[in-house]
């Protein structure tokens, strides 16, 4: 059944804020990288920065379960946009830690507010997968593009301002398409749950709570990867220019798992997809232990960014058909949150000089959590 909350007019702005408040997030081993070298950030420093961001990222989507579905989503976009741009720009103008660490959390909560009224519309939509995998997979192409373009212009002009600048001017440019963007939803999702019992019901929220574990445990795992993925190659000596062309394409593979997403939508569920994706994971995981050759490494970061742009659109979505009400699926950006906030701080933890292997043993041991947490949530559920 098509919905009329399936409508380009409502879809197009959500897609673009969406993308917005990803923005960060599908740069983070270029901003990681730069800060480390211009800023001179020891490995576990440079682990709290995004963990920082993430920070400010969760104490607003949280809040968000209490005010997403009562505010006027225009009004609140004209307030989050400018506060997530003068957090960044603020990175900039305080050399200090102290002072860097608190500007980047205060970036973090306007980009989250602006992510949570993406999820938020999409998920009214018929068909909440194929839309989650659309968001997902068209957030990757701005993060592409910096990727590709920044190290040899913008990082080798300015350093670390350089990419401040650039998410900056993205974010504005991403702006005009949020001219259509509704002030709210009026769906009513109640009329869709079924009426249960106090026992039921206790056993049903415990089923979207596995949900969101699962999804905070992939995102952590995804998010310690991807956060070092370039120090990996750094570590190995890999040509800096050639891991930057590596990781832009890299994202190419993600949005290729996002689109694979939308193509399947609805047909296979959103468990068993999921389960494929984590073990891509995994096995992207295991070729990037020890010393790969560049062709592996290639190899492991391309099957990587494939199964978190798969796997991370049908976590949500799960969530959101397990959210009869629709209350819950407010949560799945602090879960998301909390994932990239946890996953690179433990992460710098665990590197050890010029070796990352514990990073990638303990992602495993991650992902493995999340799959386990995502199929008990389905089968309470069912």
């Amino acid at each position: 059944m098509v919905s009329e909350y399936d409508s380009l007019k409502r879809i197009i702005p959500a897609l673009a804020i969406s993308a917005i408040g990803a923005l960060f997030y599908n740069t983070l081993p270029l901003y990681v990288g730069a800060a480390q070298d211009g800023l001179n950030l020891s490995n576990r420093e440079a682990g709290l920065l995004p963990a920082a961001f993430f920070a400010g990222y969760n104490l607003v989507t949280v809040g968000a379960f209490f005010w997403i579905r009562r505010w006027n989503w225009r009004v609140a976009t004209t307030i989050w946009l400018p506060v997530a741009i003068l957090g960044l720009l603020g990175s900039t103008f305080f050399p200090s830690r102290l002072g860097l660490f608190l500007s980047t959390a205060i970036s973090g909560g306007g980009f989250a507010a602006l992510y949570g009224i993406g999820t938020t519309i999409l998920a009214d939509t018929s068909n909440p997968a194929r839309w989650y995998g659309m968001k997902i997979a068209l957030e990757a192409v701005p993060g592409a593009a910096l990727l590709f373009i920044l190290p040899s212009t913008l990082i080798a002009d300015y350093g670390f301002p350089g990419v401040v600048y650039a998410l900056v001017g993205v974010s504005l440019l991403m702006s005009v398409f949020l001219a259509t963007l509704p002030a709210s939803s009026d769906v009513e999702r109640n009329s869709e749950a079924v009426a249960l019992g106090s026992s039921a019901e206790a056993v049903h929220s415990f089923a979207i709570w596995l949900a969101l574990l699962g999804t905070l445990l992939f995102f952590s795992a995804a998010s310690g990867l991807w956060a070092f993925i370039e120090r990996m190659g750094s570590a190995l000596a890999f040509e800096a220019g050639a891991i930057g062309t590596l990781l832009s394409i890299t994202l190419i593979f993600a949005t290729l798992g996002s689109l694979t997403t939308a193509w399947i939508g609805k047909r296979l569920g959103n468990v068993k997809p999921f389960i494929v994706s984590a073990v891509l994971m995994i096995l992207a995981s295991g070729i990037l232990y020890g010393t790969p050759t560049f062709t592996l490494y290639a190899m492991g970061a391309g099957l990587l960014t494939f199964g978190i742009g798969m796997g991370l659109p049908f976590a949500v979505a799960e969530v959101a058909d397990l959210d009869a009400d629709g209350r819950y699926i407010i949560l799945s950006v602090p879960a998301i949150g909390s994932g990239a906030m946890i996953g690179p701080a433990v992460a710098g933890a665990l590197a050890a000089g010029d070796s990352f292997n514990m990073i990638l043993i303990v992602s495993i041991g991650a992902i493995l959590c999340a799959i386990v947490s995502m199929f008990g949530g389905r089968r309470l559920a069912s």
